[in-house]
């Protein structure tokens, strides 16, 4: 009986003989690979394509933190048998309530809710892997904010070449608690406190486990924050449950230059402790005698009415999240080894009343070192202008970007300075003030103009090529640790003197002006 396979090959490689060798049609057309759904290790996510981009809204990181979970460390989300369609955001962690002429009052349509550990992420639409990452960490004080701001959607960035995520951590008294029943529980190994900083941290253990999924290389991840979210950058680079989880950093308006209170174990005789906070709220909540099970029973709203929203919250030193306040930590060289970029915006906080700037300058140090200040600002009425901001921000962010790079770590400095809509320039000492006020620079970073912080909702051919800017470099930092690229101006290293200028007359990097006297503010109060 003929064999039927081998007849057909011996047909073959007669035609070829005969006919030459077949043509080269060349190699098989490959279809990009698709991100429109993924698997992770919570169970698979699809997004939504349009525009070049890829979103996925709305992913829960962690558990929610409810019942019992309140004042938990966060625990691992739970794990689905079903598709996540990632179409809509999800909630936003319980904020501080709306007042009139705070900068965060921009509209939402997300509910508030207790339930809010979800991040965003955003990737262009193209088959591309080993992405850098980028992971936003929004401000608003710690009692506010959200990664699902309309200024901050990270499409832009996105198409640059990056995997963009957004993050929510928990806020207010939510986020930042401590109670002397909750101490002595100690349910999480001494995490205590600190509750908003262990979500980011968990966040960054979720994108560390998934986002390869994602086209994303986690090897290549950039923290980037402003405000309370430029602090959480330097909290986190302080942080050893932090380490690893990061390979460079960008503190925007980051702040957290004071001592932090500390949880009663680590504090000496006589001295206050942060489980405080906890006996004080519960007074305030006509409930003087509650323990920890009624507090967790409590009504989050009720928890939201007794809080005191009169300071902006603090860290707190707990021993194991952080082991110190954030400047030892720097002064040591004992911050993550890791490229920082690091600046504010011209103006930050200039606007209110000057005796309203003396009067907090005064809660943190002497008349006599207004006295000495004040040459530096010319007049006192300038110094109780530029201070406050000088003393929170810009002097700040000089001595951590010194420290950091006498630990040898790169260090790229900038001061934005675009100014807000119908903002009239000014000059101290020579030096013009643009009028870029605080968060002014996240329009143009992330080149959404969406009109909630004094930024153009139509920006002019100045405004957007300046944004462009800022996105490239952000992106290229991300991407190599060094902000440059092909036709962008030159961004040396700080190598403690060079600050890049984002201004309406140019984009350029020079000696900045300001450090003899942000220099003698930190000589006078110490960091």
């Amino acid at each position: 009986m003929p064999n039927r396979l081998a007849l057909p090959m011996v047909c073959c490689f007669a035609l070829l003989n005969a006919c030459g060798p077949a043509p080269d049609t060349g190699p098989a057309a490959v279809e990009p690979r698709s991100f429109l759904q993924v698997a992770t290790v919570d169970g698979d996510v699809r997004g939504t394509a349009e525009d070049g981009l890829v979103e996925y809204k709305g992913i829960p990181y962690a558990a929610p933190p409810t019942g019992n979970l309140r004042w938990r460390a966060p625990q691992p989300a739970h794990v689905r048998d079903t598709v996540l369609v990632a179409e809509d955001y999800g909630n936003r962690c319980i904020q501080r309530p709306a007042t009139e002429g705070f900068a965060m009052n921009d509209a939402f349509t997300q509910p508030q809710s207790e339930d809010c550990l979800n991040l965003n992420i955003y990737r262009p639409d193209t088959g591309d892997t080993q992405l850098p990452v980028m992971v936003w960490i929004p401000g608003g004080g710690l009692v506010a904010g959200s990664g699902s701001r309309p200024v901050n959607h990270g499409g832009n960035l996105a198409r640059l070449g990056v995997v963009l995520v957004a993050i929510n951590y928990r806020l207010g008294s939510f986020g930042f608690f401590a109670h002397p029943e909750l101490s002595a529980q100690d349910p999480d190994g001494g995490r205590l406190f600190n509750y908003g900083l262990m979500d980011q941290i968990a966040a960054l253990e979720w994108v560390r486990d998934n986002i390869g999924a994602f086209g994303g290389d986690p090897g290549n991840v950039t923290i980037f924050g402003e405000s309370a979210g430029g602090y959480s950058v330097y909290a986190l680079a302080a942080s050893p449950a932090a380490r690893g989880l990061f390979a460079k950093g960008i503190s925007q308006s980051g702040y957290g230059r004071r001592g932090q209170p500390r949880v009663a174990s680590l504090t000496g005789e006589g001295e206050a402790s942060i489980e405080e906070m906890g006996v004080k709220l519960a007074e305030r909540l006509g409930m003087p005698d509650a323990g920890l099970a009624e507090l967790r029973a409590h009504p989050a709203e009720k928890i939201v009415e007794a809080t005191d929203f009169g300071n902006f919250i603090a860290l707190a030193t707990d021993g194991v999240v952080l082991v110190d306040d954030l400047w030892p930590v720097y002064d040591r060289g004992d911050a993550a080894k890791v490229p920082l970029m690091i600046g504010a915006t011209d103006s930050e906080f200039t606007t209110g009343p000057t005796e309203a700037q003396r009067a907090q300058l005064l809660r943190f140090m002497s008349e006599d070192v207004l006295d000495a200040m004040t040459p530096y600002y010319g007049n006192e009425t300038q110094r109780d202008t530029y201070m406050y901001s000088d003393y929170v921000f810009h002097a700040q962010n000089r001595g951590v970007a010194v420290a950091h790079e006498k630990a040898g770590n790169a260090v790229y400095a900038y001061r934005f300075a675009m100014p807000g809509v119908d903002v009239a320039r000014r000059e101290l000492n020579g030096e013009t003030i643009y009028g870029a006020y605080h968060a002014g620079d996240l329009p143009y970073m992330f080149g959404n103009f969406t009109g909630d912080h004094f930024d153009p909702t139509e920006p002019d051919e100045t405004q957007r090529r300046v944004s462009d800017q800022m996105m490239r470099y952000w992106t290229n930092f991300a991407r190599t640790g060094n902000p440059n690229g092909e036709g962008l101006p030159e961004w040396p290293l700080a190598e403690y003197e060079n600050t890049m200028y984002f201004t309406p007359d140019g984009v350029q990097s020079r000696t900045d002006s300001w450090l003899e006297r942000l220099d003698a503010l930190n000589e006078l109060v110490g960091m």
